[in-house]
Order: structure tokens, then C-alpha cells, then sequence
């Protein structure tokens, strides 16, 4: 229980410092809400290419469909939208571990104490509802509504998330992916058909730009590789190679029948194949984790070496290649064969 008496008190005293400190639902706050209200009064979500504001990771750069969606909150004061989301963020967390099969409080306490997830939280970005995205994805993936829901919405607000769809390709549920694809497309149309399809023609121009400020900046290949002075080129290169590689050991793993190492080398191929990768995005290593150890133990600690990392923002020096280092042992600790007991308490779990 001491696990969870810390955790309650830590995350209870970072909302409470972070809400004093104005920091408390960081893109909320400074992004999605500042676009809502510009939808709201008939102007653009979408700041211009030349903007510094993304430079300070404050414009919004998202399908406009999180905005509509935050309409109703923009005439609530600030600080208790920032509450309202927060709540919000924890609860998914929960029902994230929730729907896996988590039962052990450990686990939840765990969880808590993550870097990643206390990013999450502090920026209530679509880090830890792309997390419960994947949950309901596994948990229901027999099944073909809830997958193909929960898959649309999320590659739609979300496009680093496309390695899902080839793993519900490769385990043959062909009907969940093009329904995921119908789904996507939709909600992004009737997103921007409300907005007048403003900014609709300069958005891949804005995804170009935010990627060439931010890229080499961040925790993912290509800023690594800036890191090492290798160029940009050399690090895209690599950034194909080892997601392609986590691509193909997802559909050789998914034709010998195992959906478990599949899945996971599909999220650890989201993560490898984005070229930017902020601390907050290792979160959806929570869904692998929670499938392939759902008891507590040592592993699920791992994850809280990155609040070592100088912040959740631009990466800097050699602490750059600490989530990757982080993010490869806990991946390979998954992909590793478990014994006959844990392979009894997944199945039950599933």
C-alpha cells in the first residue's frame, strides 16, 4: 500500500503546483481552447506558417475535430476547464487499465508515477485517450464496432497512430480496418465541414512546417540522430528502417498466431515511425505493458527513470536517448516469452 499512498500524494500535489502555476492542462489552455474559441468567433483554428507559437508548442496543429469539440468548454473560466479535463485524463487512465484487466492496485499506483503519463496529464493532450483507444481496441478486438470506433477516431486525431490499422491487416480483421478507415474519414469531413473547411487547403504545409521546427528537437529518431550530428536525411532513413522492422516482426508474429507480441511490436512501431516524439507519447507503452505483465512487478517501475529527462518539451544533449533507452528494454521485456503462468493470467485477462 505504500506504493499507493505515494502515488495518490505525488499526483495530488503536481495538479495542485501545476493549477497554481497556471501549467495545469498545458495544450488545453494555450491550444486546443484558444482554437475553440476561434472557431467559435469564425476565425481560423490555425495559426500561420510564420507563427512563433510553434515554436512554443502552443498552436494548434490537430484535425479540427478536437476543437468543435471543446466548444461547450470556452465559456467556462480557465482554471476550472483545466480541472474538468484533468479529471478526465485520470479517469481514462484508469478505465485504460480498467479494460485491460488490471486488477492489482500496484499497477494503478504505478501507472501514476510514470513520466509519460504525468506529461499527459500536465499538457491533457490525446496522449492518454489514444492509450484508452488501444485498450477498447484489444479488449474488443474480436469484435468489430468498438475496435473500428475507437481506431477511426483515434487515427483521425491522431495520424501516428496508422501502425494500428496494419495490425488489425496482418491478424486478418479486415472488416474492423475498413471500418476504422470510414470512421476516420468521416468524423474528420463533418470536422471540417463545420469549420467551413478553413485552413483545410494549407494544413499539410502546417504539418511540414511544425515537423521541421520540431523533429529534430524531439525524443524520436530523427532527434536522436540530430543529436549525433548525423542530418536529418540519415535519421529519416532510420526512422524507416527500425519502424519497418517492428512492421514486419508485427505480421510474422501475427501469422504464427501471436496477437499479443504483434500488438506490441505495432504501438513500439507508432512510436518509432513519428517523427516527433514527445515524452507524453510513451504512454502507449501502458497498453503493452498492462497485456503482457497485468500482475505487478519491477518493470512496471521502469518507466519512472524519464523523470530524470531536463522536461517534457525539447529534448537536450545525451538525455535525449534516454526514452528510447527506456522504451527498448520495456519493449523487449514484453516481447520476451513468458512463462506458463503468466501466459495463463494474459489469457484470463483477455
Amino acid at each position: 500500500m505504500a506504493l499507493v499512498f505515494i502515488a495518490v500524494l505525488w499526483t495530488s500535489a503536481f495538479i495542485v503546483f501545476s493549477l497554481g502555476a497556471e501549467l495545469l492542462a498545458w495544450d488545453v489552455r494555450f491550444a486546443y481552447l484558444p482554437a475553440a474559441d476561434a472557431i467559435l468567433h469564425g476565425h481560423s483554428p490555425y495559426p500561420a506558417l510564420d507563427d512563433p507559437i510553434l515554436d512554443d508548442q502552443k498552436g494548434y496543429v490537430y484535425p479540427p475535430q478536437l476543437a468543435v469539440a471543446l466548444l461547450p468548454l470556452t465559456k467556462l473560466p480557465i482554471d476550472l476547464v483545466a480541472l474538468i479535463v484533468t479529471a478526465g485524463m485520470l479517469v481514462m487512465l484508469f478505465l485504460t487499465l480498467r479494460l485491460l484487466g488490471i486488477r492489482d492496485a500496484r499497477c494503478y499506483a504505478a501507472s501514476l508515477l510514470w513520466m509519460p503519463v504525468a506529461s499527459g496529464v500536465l499538457l491533457a493532450n490525446v496522449s492518454i485517450p489514444l492509450a484508452l483507444a488501444l485498450a477498447v481496441t484489444w479488449r474488443y478486438r474480436e469484435r468489430v464496432p468498438e475496435p473500428a470506433i475507437a481506431l477511426g477516431l483515434a487515427v483521425s486525431a491522431k495520424l501516428l497512430l496508422w501502425p494500428m490499422l496494419v495490425w488489425t491487416l496482418v491478424t486478418r480483421r479486415v472488416k474492423t480496418t475498413l471500418w476504422a478507415l470510414v470512421v476516420g474519414f468521416a468524423v474528420t469531413f463533418v470536422a471540417w465541414a463545420a469549420i467551413g473547411f478553413d485552413g483545410i487547403g494549407g494544413y499539410t504545409d502546417l504539418l511540414r512546417r511544425l515537423s521541421d521546427i520540431q523533429s529534430e528537437n524531439s525524443y524520436s529518431i530523427v532527434g536522436m540522430a540530430a543529436t549525433l550530428g548525423l542530418g536529418d536525411p540519415v535519421g529519416q532513413v532510420l526512422t524507416v528502417l527500425v519502424g519497418g522492422g517492428l512492421l514486419v516482426a508485427c505480421a510474422v508474429l501475427a501469422r504464427r498466431g501471436d496477437e499479443t507480441r504483434s500488438f506490441t511490436c505495432a504501438v513500439a512501431a507508432t512510436l518509432a515511425l513519428s517523427p516527433i516524439v514527445w515524452l507524453h507519447y510513451l504512454v502507449l507503452l501502458l497498453v503493452p505493458t498492462a497485456i503482457a505483465r497485468p500482475r505487478f512487478s519491477v518493470i512496471w517501475l521502469l518507466p519512472i527513470l524519464l523523470w530524470t529527462s531536463p522536461r517534457p518539451g525539447y529534448a537536450e544533449g545525451v538525455l535525449t536517448f534516454l526514452p528510447a533507452l527506456v522504451a527498448v528494454i520495456l519493449v523487449a521485456v514484453l516481447l520476451a516469452r513468458p512463462t506458463p503462468n503468466e501466459r495463463l493470467v494474459v489469457a484470463k485477462a483477455a
